[in-house]
């Protein structure tokens, strides 16, 4: 696949666009909950926490003529592996990192307090140890006033980042550090700075939903419950709502130290349905990336549901072992060449083969299928049977708000190493399936169909979650 050929664009969104004598673009990178940013005046440019694939990005900047300047991370990143390497290396623009950050390629290693020139402004670096102890928050200025702050994961709309990727026995000292972040933040920027963090979009790297209101740094101070609360009482419970996170996270610092060049992301050999099917009687990672309905409808027996319309990339990421050969089924090449690039962003490069669902290949016999239903018709067979198996499949902090009677709660990312045990609790009877949305009881449906045990997905909402 030429690098030219942008099939999982970064859109940018006008609508949150700052502008004034420095001008902010955000860009969000679709599934995976970020946003990264373009900084630009006096026809330069910054990059600010690029994903992998930076194609939209540079050619956003390229066709307003400006020329990248410099690439910046205010961390290295857990959640996904970064474009900034490569943008250091296509433009020759410089690659500013945190300080202390053990990195294995040429970079600025930037203080607290040290600027650099963005146009007609400034860019400022200000340690915010939190998220990760290495931490940047950047913040951009002009003789008329602070533009906007850069806070990665560390201030967040509707809360923080979480503090525990680095450990359990650290998490407690990095929140305090987090408070106090917050508050230094505060005091160093203007009250009408916009507040722009890379996290807080739903990915599992932040704590706290992701209300906007008011998102500069005087609106902050009065929602944020970072600046609301008391240190103790805000490091209690942000200890206490840090939950799982996906298992890829223990990968990405390790291959964002290194650095990770220009992904050469080929097209993966076209088999037929037929062919994919034989990998999946065989026991090999088949994964269906058609729309969940599609996919219950029918099925090749073996495969795994990931409906792509969802956020299938962090469950991938987190449900199929590390490094494993995975081969895809879909409904078109552009949902092809799309998955290898939002797949790459979480450091998979290894789709080794794909089928087109209607090849022709295999006939309707060959098929498999399962019940799908709606919250409704659950809460009806509930009625007719309090006894009905119902498995949920939503995170404990999830779950924990809302129960229906008799059911059994294994959240998703669980569910491979307690099947047994589901499979003796379900005692040969169908089992009901359902998460919040659908999407995570369609990949559970499909595991528990893997493993022998009949299932009943349940789309859409069934309780207040």
């Amino acid at each position: 696949m030429s690098p030219a050929e942008t099939f999982a664009p970064l859109s940018p969104l006008v609508d949150d666009e700052v502008s004034g004598p420095l001008t902010v673009v955000p860009f969000e990178v679709p599934g995976l909950g970020n946003r990264t940013y373009i900084a630009s005046g006096g026809g330069y440019a910054v990059l600010v926490d690029p994903p992998r694939d930076v194609d939209s990005l540079l050619g956003f900047a390229a066709d307003r003529g400006w020329t990248v300047s410099h690439v910046v991370e205010t961390h290295i990143h857990n959640d996904y592996v970064s474009g900034g390497l490569a943008v250091a290396r296509r433009t020759g623009a410089e690659y500013v990192v945190p300080a202390d950050t053990d990195v294995a390629f040429h970079s600025r290693q930037i203080t607290d307090g040290e600027e650099f020139v963005v146009g007609p402004g400034t860019m400022r670096a200000v340690h915010t140890p939190g998220h990760t102890p290495t931490s940047m928050s950047y913040l951009l200025r002009t003789a008329a006033g602070d533009v906007a702050v850069f806070t990665g994961g560390g201030l967040l709309y509707g809360g923080v980042g979480r503090t525990d990727l680095f450990g359990r026995d650290l998490a407690e000292g990095l929140a305090r550090d987090q408070w106090s972040s917050a508050r230094a933040l505060e005091s160093l920027s203007e009250p009408g700075a916009v507040v722009l963090p890379t996290h807080g979009f739903g990915s599992f790297c932040s704590v706290g939903d992701s209300d906007f209101g008011d998102r500069t740094i005087g609106g902050l101070k009065l929602t944020n419950s970072v600046f609301r609360e008391e240190q103790d009482l805000f490091v209690r419970k942000l200890l206490a709502q840090q939950g799982p996170f996906p298992s890829y996270f223990d990968q990405m610092g390790s291959l964002n130290r290194e650095g990770t060049p220009q992904a050469d992301l080929a097209r993966p050999v076209i088999e037929t349905l037929a062919q994919i099917a034989a990998r999946a009687a065989a026991g090999e990672w088949v994964l269906d990336l058609r729309h969940r309905h599609a996919f219950a409808d029918a099925h090749l027996p073996q495969t795994l549901s990931f409906d792509a319309a969802s956020a299938y990339v962090t469950y991938i990421g987190w449900l199929i072992p590390w490094g494993a050969d995975v081969h895809v089924i879909v409904p078109d090449e552009s949902l092809l060449r799309t998955a290898v690039i939002e797949l790459a962003r979480v450091g998979i490069e290894t789709v080794r083969t794909a089928a087109f669902w209607k090849d022709g290949s295999l006939g309707t016999t060959a098929m498999d299928d399962f019940q799908h239903a709606d919250g409704r018709r659950l809460r009806s067979a509930l009625a007719d049977d309090p006894e009905l198996p119902v498995l949920d499949v939503r995170l404990p902090s999830e779950s924990s708000r809302a129960r229906l009677a008799g059911e059994f709660a294994v959240p998703v990312h669980e569910l491979a190493d307690r099947m047994e045990e589901v499979r003796a609790w379900a005692a040969g009877r169908t089992v009901w399936v359902y998460c919040a949305s659908g999407f995570r009881s369609a990949v559970a449906a499909s595991m528990l169909e893997r493993a022998g045990i009949p299932a009943v997905h349940v789309d859409g909402t069934v309780v207040d979650s």
